[in-house]
């Protein structure tokens, strides 16, 4: 009876938030610090785009200027949160790109020509 009566609930609410709405003119960008490392200019070369799966076609995410919403920063991340992506034992033979060991070869990977 407990089982139903939660699978009920959690689709009803799986039905409530496909079926609500943004108004686009709400949403405002967070402010962002100006770049000054490397790894920050090349966040802000990185152009978010939103999509959804009820809706077929991306939209690019430009704030009201014109401007693209810069990613978070590094030196923005909590100490945690930097310990955790610079531990190899977290990602086990992955290459994880935002490692201090790793970062500065997949940015020269990345960089325009």
């Amino acid at each position: 009876m407990k089982l139903r009566a939660f699978a009920t609930t959690l689709f009803a609410a799986l039905i409530a938030c496909a079926s609500a709405t943004v108004d686009h003119d709400k949403i405002e960008p967070i402010p962002q610090p100006e770049p000054v490392t490397i790894s920050e200019k090349a966040a802000i070369k990185f152009k978010p785009q939103l999509s959804t799966s009820n809706i077929a076609c991306v939209f690019s995410c430009p704030m009201e200027n014109g401007e693209y919403q810069d990613l978070v920063m590094w030196e923005q991340l909590t100490d945690a949160a930097r310990a955790a992506l610079n531990n190899g034992d977290s990602f086990g033979k992955a290459e994880v790109p935002f490692s201090d060991e790793h970062f500065e070869d997949h940015l020269a990977e990345a960089w325009p020509l």
